[in-house]
């Protein structure tokens, strides 16, 4: 079951430097804009192509999205388990609620 990452919880893993997968499930175009750091960029529809390319099957994986309303992180995360995958967590708050707690981004 795919479980539930506030922001706060998801700043401190990557503060500690915990190795995770973090996974941007949002547009691409939005990705290259800005994204967390250390986030690869996976739609749900390439999941099964580029997950195991990308993500390390073992490491917790976090999935995020544009915000509370869109289920792309929700979905991703969701595929991300049926193909094996057994920490996977939803920041369903997503990347809106990381702007807003102006936490590091990166930019293009």
């Amino acid at each position: 079951m795919v479980k539930i990452i506030d922001g706060p919880k998801l700043k401190s893993c990557l503060d500690s430097r915990k190795l995770i997968n973090l996974v941007d499930a949002r547009d691409p175009l939005d990705y290259v804009k800005s994204h967390i750091p250390d986030a690869v960029s996976i739609l749900r529809s390439e999941v099964d192509s580029k997950a195991f390319l990308l993500l390390e099957k073992d490491r917790p994986t976090v999935v995020y999205s544009n915000d509370a309303e869109c289920p792309a992180s929700g979905l991703t995360a969701k595929k991300l388990e049926e193909i094996g995958f057994s920490q996977v967590y939803d920041y369903n708050d997503s990347f809106a609620d990381w702007v807003k707690r102006k936490y590091p981004i990166i930019k293009d």
